[in-house]
C-alpha cells in the first residue's frame, strides 16, 4: 500500500491581490507556526519520500518537514499564467478574464497554460511515481490546484467541478494506491489545525 499526504503551502502574503501562478512571493509572517503542526501528522522523514514544487513557498515546507532529504518537480508548480503573472487580477484586461472564466480549463491566458496542462502534468507526476515502488509513504508540498487535480482523478468527477474542493493553507489531504488492485482511496479531505480547535 502507498500513502500519499498531499500538502498546501503556508498562507502567502498578497495584499495587493496579484495574479502569482509561477511567480515567486513571499509568505506570510509567522508562516512557519504551521509547519510543526504538519510535521507531527505525517510520518517520520526517515520512513518517507518528499517531493516538492520548486517555489519557495512549498520549497522551504519540505526542506522543513524531510530534513532536507526531498526531490523537487516542475510537474508539481502552480498554473503558468503567462502575461497576467504578478499583475493585479483588476488589472488584467476584462475580456481576457471574461473568456477564460467562462471556460478556465481549457482557455489559455497568454503565454500561459490552461487547466487541462496542469492536469496532464499532474497526472504523469503521479503516474511516474507510483510506477516506482508498491510500498511506501509520500509527501507532496504542492499548490492548490494541483491537489485538487490529483483529487478529481481520484474520485473521476469533472474538472470542471474541482473548485468544489476547498483546500487550505497548510492543509493535509491525505489518499492510497493499492498497487495490487489500482485503486485509490481518499482518507481525508483538508484537514487543518482550525480543525481542532
Amino acid at each position: 500500500m502507498i500513502t500519499i499526504y498531499l500538502i498546501r503551502h503556508a498562507a502567502i502574503y498578497n495584499p495587493n491581490r496579484l495574479c502569482i501562478g509561477q511567480s515567486e512571493i513571499p509568505l506570510e509572517e509567522n508562516f512557519t507556526t504551521q509547519f510543526d503542526w504538519i510535521k507531527e501528522r505525517i510520518p517520520s522523514a526517515e520512513s518517507t519520500t518528499f517531493y516538492s514544487s520548486p517555489l519557495r513557498r512549498c520549497s522551504k515546507l519540505a526542506q522543513f518537514l524531510s530534513n532536507e532529504n526531498y526531490q523537487l518537480d516542475d510537474r508539481l508548480k502552480d498554473q503558468n499564467f503567462g502575461l497576467w503573472e504578478m499583475q493585479a487580477w483588476d488589472e488584467i484586461p476584462e475580456k481576457e478574464i471574461e473568456k477564460w472564466q467562462q471556460d478556465f480549463v481549457n482557455v489559455i491566458p497568454k503565454k500561459g497554460e490552461n487547466l487541462l496542462a496542469v492536469n496532464d502534468r499532474t497526472l504523469d507526476f503521479l503516474s511516474t511515481i507510483l510506477s516506482k515502488t508498491e510500498q511506501a509513504n509520500m509527501v507532496m508540498t504542492t499548490h492548490a490546484n494541483v491537489i485538487r487535480l490529483m483529487i478529481a482523478h481520484i474520485l473521476d468527477f469533472q474538472l470542471e467541478h474541482i473548485f468544489n474542493l476547498k483546500i487550505d493553507y497548510s492543509s493535509i489531504t491525505k489518499i492510497t494506491y493499492n498497487p495490487d488492485t489500482e485503486t485509490f482511496q481518499l482518507v481525508y479531505l483538508n484537514l487543518t489545525a482550525d480543525a481542532f480547535g
